[in-house]
């Protein structure tokens, strides 16, 4: 029975409130995860709002703490009593007082497999158990040892496992000892599928999308796999792939599908605004199994101050054999960029091949059509390549492939992603202009619990000239400076300039960032970051002492669609010339990188 003696100073007539919570004597765990488990909260500022202490509340808090300390393996742990520290008024400081005691640990684990005490499974088994000799025992891992090994054994075809976990403690001595009982059963094959739910969407597109066929070694991954590629279709609200496991030991397994259908067309539309585009507007048409088989008919219209497009795709799942996806978008757009008004006709099949998980290639032709209907560079700056007027047909092939392996693509908090992307251009296929342009990117997010995440981005790119072609089009060059590349420059405005602080864009590209997110209050990040980068105007030129530096601070507000943005960056070696102020405000929806 809890015993907490009434340790109270200074208590009023009113109800205190609880400005602050403080633990004294534990040591073990972090006092905001001890809080985190009590229904009372303290006021933390002033201005809150703040509920008056209630005791009854607080002596199950109290319960609570104990019985926590005691599932994870501190089974002596009591605590001695509280006291209200006054602080002025009603407010108070709520103390609490906790013996912890010596935790159990965990003595030994002893795993037999079909009653072999040693074996080629013992190791293994012995990796993925979250109990540990020498480590903390605690209830949530013993009731997770059956479901871990079962899990495991499942990944290399033995669904049909039988998974018993015994453990004895000795209180006085403060140790467990641990024992695993595994009767493998017999090695499992993919039996039959069955699919049920689906009236629009063929029984045979479910069957191409699954990652195993009828016969093959069972995979438990592969069940998760399949489920992931039948969402990733859009076809549907709810997926279920699941085995079939009966009592018996049978080694064929069959696999029960059952999908919802979804809608099969959406239109969407949107709004924003950003300090670059401006106001911004979005409007969206999809049909989903259009002319059945998977396929999927996408029209969208976007129109902001940079540019105006309409677009359209066509995209064919299973194109040739099952890996393959072909996709088809053509349309017509408008850039209207900082030094140049750029009109466009496009077309772009492309295939891609969705090697694993985390990689996915892709190729393709690229068709365009370009008229370069202003160009705003003085008379001085402007070369025959970037004349008002100019037309140029562009033709090219080109290659990309990327690897995502983050935990959030809309807000990553950890993992790593690269995108490389070559386009080639040329007379052998049909295009006015001649070049190879190469660009590499990397991201990588590191989280240092609970101080936040730090995140890193390099990337390169180098455009070379070939044949007859001089100079790429100013459409085709690289751009750097603002919200989403060296903030503390203006969009555009890192790099080459004309004497009126036209950026002319280059050929060669260099972008270092790093930042680190912080968590504030409730759905706010702060982020503290560096820029490093520049745009030099020749193939393949990098000079360091060129490099431009920014640094600054920025707000996060977390959304459904991705955060709120707002950066304040500042330069610290800017160029010469006088065009622009050296610091910048910039705000966006979505991370910087």
């Amino acid at each position: 029975m809890l015993c907490v003696p009434p340790m109270l100073y200074g208590q009023t007539a009113a109800s205190p409130a609880v400005r602050f919570i403080r633990f004294v004597g534990a040591k073990s765990f972090d006092t905001g995860r001890l809080e985190k488990i009590m229904e009372t909260q303290a006021r933390r500022f002033r201005w809150g709002r703040g509920h008056p202490l209630d005791e009854a509340v607080l002596q199950k808090d109290l319960e609570r703490i104990e019985k926590f300390y005691k599932s994870k393996g501190f089974y002596d742990a009591r605590v001695l009593g509280y006291r209200l520290i006054p602080l002025g008024g009603r407010e108070v400081i709520l103390e609490i007082s906790v013996e912890e005691g010596r935790p159990v640990l965990v003595e030994s684990v002893e795993v037999t497999v079909d009653d072999a005490a040693f074996g080629p499974w013992h190791d293994d088994l012995l990796k993925v158990i979250p109990l540990k000799p020498g480590r903390r025992f605690t209830s949530s891992d013993f009731y997770d040892t059956e479901k871990v090994v079962r899990h495991f054994l499942s990944l290399w075809g033995y669904p049909r496992a039988i998974v018993e976990t015994q453990g004895t403690m000795d209180k006085e001595a403060k140790v467990a000892r641990i024992e695993v009982h595994v009767a493998l059963g017999p090695a499992c094959f993919f039996g039959p599928v069955s699919v049920e739910g689906n009236q629009r969407v063929e029984t045979d597109l479910i069957v191409k999308e699954l990652t195993f066929r009828p016969g093959e070694r069972y995979r438990a991954k592969a069940l998760l796999d399949s489920q992931k590629r039948l969402m990733d279709l859009h076809l549907f609200t709810f997926v279920d792939v699941q085995p079939q496991l009966d009592a018996s030991f049978e080694s064929q397994v069959p696999v029960s599908v059952v999908v919802k259908e979804a809608k099969s067309q959406t239109v969407r539309f949107g709004a924003g605004y950003g300090t670059e585009d401006r106001l911004r507007g979005r409007v969206g048409y999809e049909y989903r199994n259009f002319l059945g088989q998977g396929r999927t008919l996408e029209l969208d219209a976007k129109a902001s101050s940079l540019v105006r497009f309409f677009e359209g795709r066509l995209t064919q799942p299973h194109f040739l054999y099952d890996p393959l996806r072909l996709s088809v978008s053509g349309g017509v757009s408008r850039e209207m960029q900082e030094s140049y008004t750029n009109v466009q006709y496009f077309l772009r099949p492309q295939v891609t091949w969705q090697l694993n998980e985390h990689w996915l290639l892709n190729a393709g032709p690229n068709v365009e059509a370009n008229r370069l209907v202003d160009v705003g560079l003085t008379s001085q700056a402007i070369r025959p390549s970037d004349q008002k007027g100019e037309e140029y047909y562009v033709s090219s092939l080109v290659f990309g492939a990327t690897y995502q392996k983050v935990d959030n693509i809309l807000d990553p908090r950890r993992g790593v992603q690269f995108f490389q992307r070559l386009e080639w251009g040329g007379s052998a296929v049909g295009s006015e202009v001649g070049f190879v342009k190469f660009g590499l990117e990397g991201r990588s997010y590191l989280p240092i619990d609970p101080l936040g995440v730090l995140a890193f981005r390099a990337k390169w790119g180098s455009i070379a000239e070939l044949e007859n072609t001089a100079r790429v089009p100013i459409f085709k060059r690289y751009f750097s400076g603002g919200s989403s590349s060296i903030r503390g420059y203006p969009y555009q405005k890192l790099g080459p300039l004309d004497d009126d602080g036209n950026p002319l864009g280059g050929l060669t590209l260099l972008e270092l960032s790093g930042e680190w997110r912080f968590p504030l209050k409730n759905s706010w990040e702060g982020v503290l970051f560096v820029d490093v980068g520049n745009v030099y105007e020749s193939r393949y030129e990098l000079l360091w002492d060129q490099l431009r530096s920014t640094v600054g601070a920025g707000l996060r507000y977390k959304t459904p669609v991705g955060p709120l943005r707002l950066d304040f960056g500042y330069q610290l070696n800017p160029p010469h010339q006088d065009f622009f102020n050296r610091y910048q405000i910039h705000l966006s929806i979505g991370q910087a990188f």
